[in-house]
C-alpha cells in the first residue's frame, strides 16, 4: 500500500491565460473536480494571493488542501495548512522522474512547455548559504508546481496521519489502495498564469503501464536542447548523475556527455544545453 512503489500518471496539464479573475478560476477548477472522481483531492497554492482564493473556494462548496511554499528545508503542518519548502517539493518531483515512476501522457499540448520549465529550473545558493530551485529570471514555473504539488500530496504529503488513512483505506479495498487522482493548482500573479496539474496514482500498476513510455526517455528523444554531446555549467563545478556517474566541467564550463540520460539528469541539476 505504500505510495514508494505508486506510479503517477498525469493527464491534464493547462495555464489558464493571464487575467483570468480568482472567481473564474474557481469556477474552472470546479468543473474539471466535476468530471473527476468524487475522492479526487485538491491542493490549492497559498503562497501570497492563496488565502483569499483558498476561501473563494471553500464558499463555493469545494474543500482544498492549502499548501505554503516557503524556504529552508523544514516541512509542517500549522492550523490545517502544509508548509512545503519549495526545495521538497521540486526534489521530490526528480525523484519520481529519475526513477520512471511519472507517466506523462504524449499528447498533451503542454508537454513541452513542462519540459521547458524543467530545464530552467537552477540550483542556486543564497547568501545564507541554502540551497534552493528557482527557474530562470524571467521564466515561468508554474507547471512545474502545480504538478510539483499534486504529486507531493499524492506520495502522502500534506495532512497529518494522511499514511494512517491510506492505511485503512487500503485494508478496506483488500490492502491495495485504488487509484485515485490528485488536483494541484500553482496560483498566478499579474504577470504569471495559473496553472493547474491532475495526477493519477496507480498504488499496484499493471505490467502495461509499468511500461509505458515514461516522461523521461520521452524528453531524450524530442528535445532537441537535450541531444547535443555537451553541456554547460559553471567552470570547474562537479555533478554526479541519478545512475551515480561523475562529471566535472573544464575551465570554460563545458562539460562532454555522451548519455542522453545523463544530459537529462545534467540539465535539471542547473547545467546549460548552450551557453
Amino acid at each position: 500500500m505504500s505510495s514508494e512503489t505508486a506510479l503517477f500518471q498525469v493527464g491534464h496539464l493547462e495555464r489558464l491565460p493571464l487575467g483570468t479573475t480568482y472567481p473564474a478560476i474557481v469556477a474552472h477548477v470546479g468543473r474539471l473536480l466535476g468530471r473527476l472522481p468524487r475522492n479526487t483531492e485538491l491542493t490549492i497554492d497559498y503562497t501570497g494571493v492563496g488565502r483569499p482564493v483558498f476561501d473563494l473556494f471553500r464558499y463555493s462548496g469545494v474543500s482544498p488542501v492549502g499548501l505554503l511554499i516557503t524556504s529552508g528545508v523544514t516541512e509542517a503542518t500549522i492550523d490545517g495548512i502544509a508548509h512545503v519548502p519549495k526545495l521538497v517539493l521540486i526534489s521530490q518531483l526528480q525523484t519520481l522522474l529519475h526513477e520512471g515512476r511519472l507517466k506523462i501522457q504524449k499528447d498533451l499540448p503542454e508537454a513541452k512547455i513542462l519540459v521547458g520549465e524543467l530545464m530552467d529550473f537552477r540550483v542556486q545558493y543564497t547568501a545564507g548559504g541554502h540551497l534552493t530551485f528557482n527557474a530562470r529570471e524571467g521564466r515561468h514555473d508554474d507547471l512545474v508546481l502545480a504538478l510539483a504539488i499534486a504529486c507531493y500530496v499524492a506520495a502522502g504529503g500534506g495532512l497529518r496521519y494522511r499514511g494512517l488513512m491510506e492505511f485503512y483505506e487500503g485494508q478496506l479495498g483488500g490492502g491495495v489502495l485504488p487509484p485515485k487522482h490528485f488536483v494541484g493548482v500553482d496560483l498566478g500573479q499579474s504577470r504569471d498564469p495559473t496553472a493547474v496539474a491532475v495526477v493519477r496514482r496507480v498504488a499496484r500498476p499493471s505490467t502495461a503501464e509499468v511500461r509505458a513510455p515514461g516522461f523521461v526517455p520521452e524528453v531524450t528523444g524530442g528535445d532537441p536542447r537535450l541531444q547535443a554531446a555537451h553541456v554547460y555549467a559553471t567552470p570547474y563545478a562537479a555533478f554526479q548523475t541519478s545512475r551515480g556517474q561523475k562529471y566535472a566541467a573544464d575551465e570554460s564550463g563545458l562539460i562532454e556527455v555522451d548519455d542522453p540520460d545523463d544530459r537529462c539528469d545534467l540539465v535539471r541539476a542547473g547545467c546549460s544545453a548552450s551557453r
